[in-house]
């Protein structure tokens, strides 16, 4: 991965970890941002913990603390955009992310630390799959997901 795009994930991911959920939403796309409000970015994130907690009868929220970010150089636009054969739609993902600013399909992983792991028998409280875009103003999510299909 490019180590540009590589920090660009990194600032992404320690930011929803320190909760400053209004610098999430800045490292959105515009056409992403025009579709969810910065409470909506809070809510995207522990959503997705509390869901996962639950799935450990766990029923009060907990953050994450450790960031882990990877990405996929084997998967091309083109082929994110299509249907597969165990999906039940192709992914929403918005006609502004294009060939010419697509720069990678990336994991974001929020985890926990030994501690929570201990505590909680779980090792990450969010998964995000997104799209990072090259746009005038820099490096922005043109498409986010709990789901990699």
């Amino acid at each position: 991965m490019n180590p540009d795009v590589q920090k660009f994930g990194n600032d992404l991911a320690n930011a929803a970890i320190a909760k400053d959920w209004d610098a999430v939403h800045k490292m959105l796309a515009p056409w992403v941002q025009a579709k969810i409000a910065v409470e909506g970015v809070k809510k995207f994130f522990e959503d997705e913990y509390l869901d996962i907690l639950r799935g450990v009868d766990v029923h009060e929220i907990h953050y994450p603390k450790i960031p882990y970010v990877t990405g996929n150089d084997m998967s091309p636009l083109k082929d994110l955009k299509e249907k597969t054969s165990f999906m039940k739609e192709p992914r929403p993902i918005a006609a502004e992310v294009t060939e010419a600013n697509f720069r990678q399909w990336m994991n974001v992983q929020l985890q926990c630390d030994d501690g929570q792991q201990d505590e909680l028998e779980i090792d990450f409280l969010a998964e995000v799959w997104l799209i990072v875009v090259q746009t005038d103003q820099g490096f922005k999510v043109g498409y986010w997901s709990h789901d990699a299909y």
